[in-house]
């Protein structure tokens, strides 16, 4: 899996639209940051149709369909699919990313759903994340100020400078999620996300909390925080003055660097004895 850091930097480059998609399951491309370009896909459509023979090739055909824009021909494939090879999960998830992306949210929280019923672990097991930012643009749609009120994963690092972590674990649908595995699935889904995404507030509350979890645990190493509050920032996150003064909290408190220091010569001290 690539770092936060590089999927960060690559994503800058590959925001190509106000959408946002966070599931795409190909059988034969590279899926991840800098992986497939509108361009990429819109070259590779023609030759990639005339070869079609498998399952797996018409998949592969409606994720290019996808990245080149083209939600409602990327729709007809998948329900295609669905038809002539019904329960395949990643039929399901990619239809569900394609209705999300056309504006349809109902339909791409059915099929989001359907593909986690068919497999648990389809994106990594994190496919939850994605059900909780459709929720949320359903919300948004109703209100376009409850992001300003409302956390996307229901977690809570309070409003100070330093942020405590209020919520330890987050339960959905009786599986429970801490914050360790709630960062990795949060890493998961928007490596893929930011790659379409220009301003998001949802897509910029989960990265301002990536950034948050990380603080909280004291990871210093290559100013994975200060890069993950800066894109939060790019993508307009909802509080942009709390925004800096945890970013300032990061790089200027000398108490933090001093705990940093301590917690992480802990970590070390605890592997060397175990």
């Amino acid at each position: 899996m690539m770092t936060i850091k590089n999927i960060l930097f690559l994503s800058l480059a590959y925001a190509v639209s106000n959408s946002a998609v966070a599931c795409i399951n190909s059988y034969a491309f590279e899926m991840g940051a800098g992986a497939i370009t509108q361009e990429y896909a819109e070259e590779k459509l023609e030759e990639t149709k005339a070869k079609i023979k498998t399952v797996e090739e018409l998949n592969d055909y409606g994720v290019l369909l996808i990245f080149a824009h083209r939600y409602n021909d990327a729709i007809k494939i998948f329900k295609q699919l669905e038809k002539q090879h019904p329960n395949l999960a990643k039929t399901a998830a990619n239809l569900g990313t394609a209705y999300e992306l056309s504006g349809d949210l109902e339909k791409a929280k059915y099929w989001i759903a359907q593909g986690m019923q068919r497999d648990a672990n389809i994106h990594q097991g994190s496919e939850w994340i994605h059900l909780k930012i459709l929720d949320a643009q359903i919300q948004q749609k109703k209100d376009s100020k409850w992001i300003q009120t409302h956390d996307v994963l229901g977690l809570d690092f309070g409003i100070s400078t330093v942020p405590k972590a209020k919520v330890q674990e987050i339960v959905f649908q009786n599986k429970h999620y801490d914050l360790d595995k709630i960062l990795l699935d949060s890493e998961i889904q928007m490596d893929q996300r930011l790659r379409f995404v220009k301003h998001d507030p949802i897509s910029a509350q989960i990265v301002f909390n990536m950034a948050n979890i990380e603080l909280t645990k004291y990871n210093t190493d290559n100013y994975t925080v200060d890069i993950l509050y800066d894109r939060a920032k790019d993508l307009g996150y909802s509080n942009p003055q709390l925004l800096e003064k945890r970013k300032d909290y990061f790089l200027h408190s000398k108490w933090f660097q001093f705990k940093a220091f301590v917690f992480q010569l802990w970590q070390h001290l605890k592997k060397y004895f175990d």
